[in-house]
């Protein structure tokens, strides 16, 4: 069973999305999927709850 107050990086809220990180980046500036943080480095990689990235997949499924 997975914790779901885990957070997780870019790469696996894509992979578990099947999104590219691009499309991920967009669906943050929309507000389609909240980020937990933004990482204060150059590059402002975003961190994610493992629950908003499933719930957000589990919206995908269940609009298909």
């Amino acid at each position: 069973m997975q914790d779901h107050d885990e957070l997780i990086g870019t790469s696996d809220a894509c992979r578990i999305l099947d999104i590219h990180p691009a499309t991920l980046g967009r669906w943050v500036a929309s507000g389609k999927l909240t980020a937990a943080s933004k990482l204060p480095k150059k590059n402002g990689a975003y961190v994610f709850s493992r629950a908003e990235v499933e719930r957000v997949a589990a919206e995908l499924v269940k609009a298909s």
